[in-house]
């Protein structure tokens, strides 16, 4: 029983002896390397109850072997000397993976990473021209790969929950991490960009957005001038006098009534017929009625062809 005890803090017993006397030990179980020698004090843990720190002092590489799983982060920042890291047994991340700024690092290890309970954050490394994760299945926060990458592999990502930045040269193909848009790995925004092509590779939806926002903006653009001369047309018939609106009006005097203003009687307008023997006239304002005269229908009589038989004439059929 005790030895299963002592095997399995082995990793605290060993951090105890060698930093008890060390001021670079923290108190925290936090720990700064400065060299091999203290990563290789390491080697006896499998899980780190803290957090690690690279040095700004490391020059060459630096191998953490036999630890699976760091509860803390793990930071390497403006360390100009470092120019390769190994983690080769490395599972899993409870804080989170920065490298900034790393202008010797040429080379980046860690195959059995899958997990990162925070975000990843490698940046600025502009040696750093290849970067694989095969095991890399899910990120918590932000995943942020921008250098002078020629490639970037991630073979087995599952699930980024953050925002994702990738950048890369223009050698650099986004072709299969944009693949992995369309089966929902990325949760947050998404952006591929090599850097130096024509132009940026980006999601379907964000190609799809763009293409919207660029109809709608030249629908607004031909719809100002119709919207204008519309507006002006309208003004225009407002500013116009309303004609009258024509309709028929039968307007009807008698001889009692009083004429309308500028206008002649009705008297004036319909003289009195004449009367007696005055033959009617038609001039070229009033009309006048002839009175009907009946007339005598006169009988008209023909001569018989035929011999005289007496002295006087008779009238044909006549009953004489």
């Amino acid at each position: 029983m005790l030895f299963l005890l002592i095997y399995r803090y082995r990793c605290i017993l060993s951090l105890s002896l060698d930093y008890l006397t060390d001021a670079r030990y923290t108190g925290s179980s936090n720990v700064v390397t400065s060299s091999q020698s203290d990563a290789n004090n390491l080697a006896n843990c499998d899980t780190l109850h803290g957090s690690i720190t690279i040095a700004s002092s490391v020059s060459g590489t630096i191998t953490l072997n036999n630890i699976e799983e760091i509860k803390g982060s793990f930071t390497a920042e403006r360390v100009s000397g470092l120019t390769g890291l190994v983690a080769p047994d490395l599972d899993t991340f409870k804080g989170a993976l920065t490298l900034h700024s790393l202008g010797s690092l040429t080379s980046l290890t860690m195959d059995a990473l899958s997990d990162v309970s925070s975000g990843i954050s490698i940046t600025g490394n502009s040696k750093l021209k290849a970067l694989t994760m095969k095991d890399l299945e899910k990120v918590e926060g932000q995943l942020q790969l921008t250098g002078s990458f020629s490639s970037v592999s991630l073979p087995s990502l599952d699930e980024v929950n953050g925002e994702t930045t990738i950048r890369g040269s223009k050698s650099m193909s986004c072709s299969t991490l944009n693949s992995l848009q369309s089966e929902g790995v990325y949760r947050g925004g998404f952006s591929c960009i090599a850097s130096g092509s024509s132009g940026s590779s980006l999601s379907p939806g964000a190609k799809g957005g763009i293409a919207v926002g660029v109809i709608l903006g030249v629908l607004f653009i031909l719809l100002i001038p119709w919207y204008v001369l519309r507006a002006r047309r309208h003004q225009k018939s407002q500013n116009m006098p309303k004609a009258a609106p024509h309709s028929p009006s039968i307007i009807v005097y008698n001889e009692k009534q009083t004429a309308p203003p500028n206008q002649p009687s009705l008297k004036t307008l319909l003289p009195r017929k004449p009367v007696g023997s005055t033959a009617a006239q038609l001039d070229g304002s009033s009309i006048y009625e002839v009175p009907m005269v009946s007339t005598p229908v006169r009988e008209y009589h023909e001569l018989d062809a035929g011999p005289v038989l007496s002295s006087h004439q008779r009238p044909i059929n006549s009953d004489v």
